[in-house]
């Protein structure tokens, strides 16, 4: 028995795993995607607060709750190797909404970091600390400005941004590969029914060709 059939036989059809589905879609997911949420609002809080100390804590945990949504989403994505070839559509059309959601969520949370960041270059580029006088604000450049003000994030939060940023990409990139590697296996699939379906077609044509030889020879 060749390794191809035996995994085949391995597999299962969708009712037996649509449980397992149905609680990744409605339940698991959604509730990482919810923390991912809160922690997207709080470090926007603690930003605009200029709390470093309990941004960068927030960072961390969001680092966490990230780690915590990539190992659910593989193991999600395991059922794909479980169903059968067939039922991969139905799986699809369940998991796949979710997975939409992960990506939106991911994509939204890096723009809006993004856009809070600029507001704040903005606001310390043209910021002149108290302690800075108009006459001498005139003869200071801008970075030395900024270098003064509070706006700037210290050095932990910085780091903790650039760890919580990379999870995120990386999250970003696995979801996009599960997504094709399933649109992939889904084509091939289609081509072996299309190039059954033609061979079944053909079998036709040439059984009602050898019937139309045969009474001819009759008569």
């Amino acid at each position: 028995m060749s390794n191809d059939m035996f995994q085949s036989e391995q597999k299962v059809p969708y009712r037996r795993l649509e449980a397992a589905a149905q609680k990744f879609a409605k339940v698991v997911i959604p509730t990482d995607l919810e923390r991912l949420k809160n922690h997207q609002i709080n470090i926007e809080k603690y930003r605009r607060c200029r709390s470093w100390e309990l941004l960068h804590k927030e960072h961390i945990n969001a680092g966490r709750t990230v780690q915590q949504l990539r190992a659910n989403m593989q193991d999600m994505e395991t059922l794909f190797l479980k169903v059968k070839n067939e039922d991969i559509p139905a799986l699809t059309k369940v998991l796949q909404p979710v997975k939409d959601m992960a990506l939106a969520s991911i994509g939204d949370f890096l723009e809006i970091h993004s856009k809070s960041v600029d507001e704040l270059r903005e606001e310390s580029f043209f910021h002149v600390p108290n302690s800075v006088t108009e006459k001498e604000a005139s003869y200071k450049s801008n970075s030395e400005i900024q270098i003064d003000t509070p706006f700037t994030e210290d050095v932990n939060t910085s780091e903790s941004w650039n760890t919580l940023e990379k999870d995120l990409l990386d999250l970003n990139d696995i979801i996009n590969e599960f997504s094709h590697l399933v649109h992939t296996q889904q084509e091939k699939i289609d081509s072996i029914e299309d190039h059954v379906n033609t061979a079944a077609v053909n079998v036709e044509e040439g059984t009602k060709n050898l019937g139309k030889q045969v009474l001819s020879l009759v008569e």
